[in-house]
């Protein structure tokens, strides 16, 4: 039986991980250490989404995505050898890796980091990497005509070796039981020689215990009972947090998207299909900038990606990006920044055919945070973009 655990770090040679390892800036023992967490961390994130029916349904839409140029798995070589195509595997590696982890994101990249003891963007970044093997993996192992029950039944299948070689800790943040390895390996070796004689030690005990009750059974010593065994109840913990699981939209005109509930595109396309009245703003989820610069990273393609299609299938909408940054730096410059940054969505837009007049764009710097300056979290949420839908 294909072990897929297996199946995706040996797709990885030695000299792609020295690549990797020089892309990454970590040493190559750090990377297929990371490697060989990140692949059954996203495995059992699967696991957990396969079982619902909905779940499965969504990671076969994932899979489609992943295969859709060619099983991954297939042209690794090529992918990794050449800078462009390696950054566009990464980049939608990122959007797949969210997709199956879900709200538990930060929790395995930060726990994949201390794993491998590589930095937390290195995580990222492996992550990134192993998702579209996985999802490849999956599809490769499920033949040409995948359906949701194959998917179900192949990772069920899998469960034993994915939770064999997950990292301490991570089991149990996709809410997934098992034995850890040292206790399943005790467990297997039950016919060593000490199994062989138990039976003897036993029978010999009970052979002691009746001799010894026929030598005082005329006794009259009344012995004191035995004080009260104290019990200690040890609460429950609390489950896990489920990963919500991607869905599938169908737009007007037939396209589709697979997002997650908590994105803008899944929240921008249920406001466009109610009946709410505009205007109403959402907040970019994975959009992010290089940092003091306006140029978006490889990894907000598939935010904007979305966003196309969605406009597209709704041609009446008008909107408007708005920029923010926190209260650091300058003012000025702070609103030449945020300024700055909405115009770029708004060109990245319209190089995928979205009418300019459609889009309007505003900086506000600093103004209107929404979180407190004081701390760092407080000022990751000041830093955002906004969009506006201003018509429906």
């Amino acid at each position: 039986m294909t072990n897929l655990v297996q199946t995706v770090i040996g797709a990885l040679s030695p000299d792609m991980i020295g690549k990797l390892s020089s892309v990454l800036g970590e040493s190559s023992g750090s990377v297929s250490k990371g490697v060989s967490a990140a692949a059954p961390a996203l495995l059992a994130a699967a696991l957990q989404q396969s079982s619902t029916s909905s779940g499965a349904t969504g990671l076969l839409s994932l899979i489609s995505q992943a295969t859709g140029g060619g099983n991954p798995l297939d042209r690794l070589p090529a992918l990794l050898g050449d800078d462009t195509a390696r950054a566009g595997l990464l980049s939608q590696g990122k959007t797949l890796s969210d997709s199956l982890l879900g709200a538990n994101a930060g929790a395995a990249t930060n726990g994949l980091a201390s794993f491998a003891g590589v930095k937390a963007g290195a995580a990222t970044q492996l992550l990134s990497l192993a998702a579209p093997l996985v999802l490849g993996a999956i599809g490769k192992a499920l033949g040409g005509a995948p359906t949701a029950s194959g998917v179900q039944s192949l990772l069920s299948d899998q469960r034993a070796s994915i939770l064999g070689a997950l990292p301490p800790g991570l089991g149990a943040l996709f809410g997934l039981g098992g034995a850890t390895q040292g206790a399943r390996a005790a467990a297997g070796s039950g016919g060593g020689g000490f199994g062989k004689i138990l039976p003897w030690l036993i029978a010999a005990a009970v052979v002691l215990a009746l001799i010894f009750g026929l030598r005082n059974c005329g006794a009259k010593k009344v012995e004191a009972p035995p004080p009260p065994v104290k019990t200690e109840v040890v609460p429950a913990p609390a489950p896990a947090p489920v990963a919500a699981a991607p869905e599938t939209l169908t737009l007007p005109g037939g396209a589709t998207i697979t997002v997650l509930p908590t994105s803008i595109g899944y929240g921008v396309t249920k406001f466009l299909e109610s009946n709410e009245a505009a205007p109403k703003t959402f907040v970019f989820d994975n959009l992010n900038y290089d940092t003091a610069s306006n140029a978006l990273t490889p990894e907000s393609k598939p935010t904007i990606d979305t966003l196309v299609l969605i406009l597209k299938a709704y041609p009446n909408v008008r909107g408007r990006v708005v920029g923010y940054t926190d209260n650091q730096g300058d003012p000025a410059a702070n609103k030449t920044l945020s300024d700055a940054r909405a115009a770029t969505v708004k060109k990245e837009l319209s190089a995928q055919g979205i009418a300019g007049e459609r889009i309007e764009t505003a900086g506000m710097g600093e103004a209107d945070p929404i979180a407190d300056n004081a701390t760092e979290e407080g000022r990751a949420k000041n830093r955002r973009t906004e969009l506006v839908i201003v018509r429906k």
